[in-house]
C-alpha cells in the first residue's frame, strides 16, 4: 500500500484526469441499473471522469455527482454541455466532509420530489484512508433515511499483492469483515456481498472487488 498523502493523491486525480477521458459505463454501472427503480435518482460518492454518472443520465435517472477532483467536474461539465446532457449535476466535494455531503443529498431530495434515491459509489472506499472511511459511513449513516440503499464496489484484502495497471497513487485494501461491521453498527443491513474477479476487468488487469448492496435501517 503506498503511503497516504492527500495533497499528493489529489494532484495524482487532477492530473489523471486531464488525459483520462473514457466514459463507457463499468461493468457495475450496467449491474446496477438492472436492479433499481427506473425513476431512482442518485446520488455517486466520487464520480472520477464521469463515466457512470452520465451513463446513468442517458438511461433517464436524475444524477447528482460528486468527486474531490476539481479537473473531474471541470471535464465532466464540459462533457455534459457538449451532450446537451439534462439530468447530471456535478458537485467538486469532499466526501468527509458533513456540510459537502449533506448539501448534495439535500439537492438530490429536492430534485426527487419524493422519488426514491440511489447511493452509489464505484472504486471509492479504497482510495480513502481508513480514517477516511468511518467519516464518509458515519455521514451517510446520519443522512440517510430509512430504506434507501448504498451499492458498493471497491478493492478488497484479496487485491493486495496483484499487479496494477495504473499506479503511482495511494490504494488501501479493504477489510471485508471491518467494513461490513461497520455499517452494522451504523444501521445498516447489508442485503448483498460477493467478493470475486472477472467484475471489474481492466486490459490485463483482473482485480479482486467486493460488491455490497447495503440498506438504512
Amino acid at each position: 500500500m503506498e503511503k497516504k498523502n492527500i495533497a499528493d493523491n489529489k494532484d495524482y486525480w487532477d492530473n489523471f484526469y486531464k488525459s483520462n477521458f473514457k466514459h463507457t459505463p463499468s461493468q457495475f454501472c450496467v449491474c446496477v441499473l438492472t436492479e433499481i427503480p427506473d425513476n431512482a435518482v442518485i446520488v455517486e460518492l466520487g464520480s472520477g471522469n464521469g463515466r457512470d454518472s452520465l451513463y446513468f443520465s442517458s438511461q433517464g435517472h436524475e444524477t447528482i455527482a460528486l468527486d474531490l477532483s476539481h479537473e473531474a467536474i471541470a471535464s465532466c461539465n464540459d462533457v455534459s454541455s457538449k451532450r446537451n446532457v439534462e439530468h447530471a449535476t456535478f458537485i467538486q466535494a469532499d466526501l468527509t466532509s458533513s456540510q459537502d455531503v449533506s448539501q448534495a443529498i439535500s439537492l438530490a431530495r429536492k430534485k426527487s420530489e419524493g422519488k426514491p434515491i440511489i447511493f452509489y459509489s464505484r472504486f471509492v472506499m479504497h482510495s480513502l484512508d481508513d480514517k477516511q472511511e468511518q467519516a464518509l459511513l458515519k455521514i451517510l449513516s446520519d443522512c440517510l433515511q430509512k430504506n434507501e440503499k448504498i451499492y458498493f464496489e471497491f478493492r478488497s484484502k484479496e487485491d493486495e499483492n496483484l499487479d496494477k495497471h495504473f499506479g503511482g497513487h495511494y490504494r488501501r485494501y479493504v477489510e471485508t469483515d471491518i467494513f461490513l461491521q461497520r455499517l452494522t453498527d451504523l444501521g445498516f443491513n447489508t442485503q448483498y456481498n460477493h467478493i470475486g474477479q472477472g467484475m471489474a476487468k481492466y486490459k490485463e488487469e483482473d482485480p479482486f472487488v467486493i460488491r455490497i448492496i447495503t440498506q438504512k435501517t
